[in-house]
């Protein structure tokens, strides 16, 4: 019995130490996409056109053609039509597209979160990039690491953060 009165106060205590920090979870539904996946025709859109290096976020149609627009590319070859290429479709009623710019090497690990705060009211998008230091053939990647997630909310802001380890 005596035991049984310590679990019970051991869980009052743990329960009744709750952090503020717990209205922060993490986005189980967001879909993480590589640069291939967003275009519909890949030779004709380029992301080194775009500066992304502070993060995008699109939530409606007419932002989503403009970024579209600004990565479209007149190919070498002329048979090929890039004006009629177009990016996937997204129904931005109920999603939000967002990414930053990253480069890493082909031997880095990257991991990618990202975190609802509901308290403060946004988005928290991690990137972590372990850099290798071993030897490796370099190669280059670099990605806009886009995430579709569920609709942002119209007060809520969406924070960045890229942080790199050795």
């Amino acid at each position: 019995m005596k035991n049984i009165v310590m679990i019970i106060i051991t869980l009052v205590l743990i329960s009744g130490c709750r952090k503020d920090n717990d209205t922060i979870d993490q986005f189980s539904d967001a879909i993480y996409l590589e640069n291939n996946e967003l275009f519909n025709y890949q030779t004709c859109f380029s992301i080194s056109n775009i500066n992304t290096n502070s993060g995008f976020i699109i939530t409606d149609d007419n932002t989503y053609t403009k970024y579209a627009d600004s990565m479209r590319i007149h190919p070498i070859n002329s048979s090929v039509d890039c004006d009629t290429a177009t990016l996937i479709n997204i129904d931005f009623n109920k999603y939000s597209l967002i990414g930053i710019t990253t480069g890493y090497g082909a031997c880095d690990t990257i991991q990618r979160n990202i975190l609802y705060d509901e308290k403060n009211r946004k988005i928290i998008y991690n990137i972590d990039i372990k850099e290798y230091t071993g030897g490796c053939i370099l190669i280059y990647i670099l990605s806009l690491n886009l995430a579709l997630i569920p609709k942002i909310p119209d007060d809520y802001k969406v924070e960045f953060t890229v942080n790199r380890y050795k």
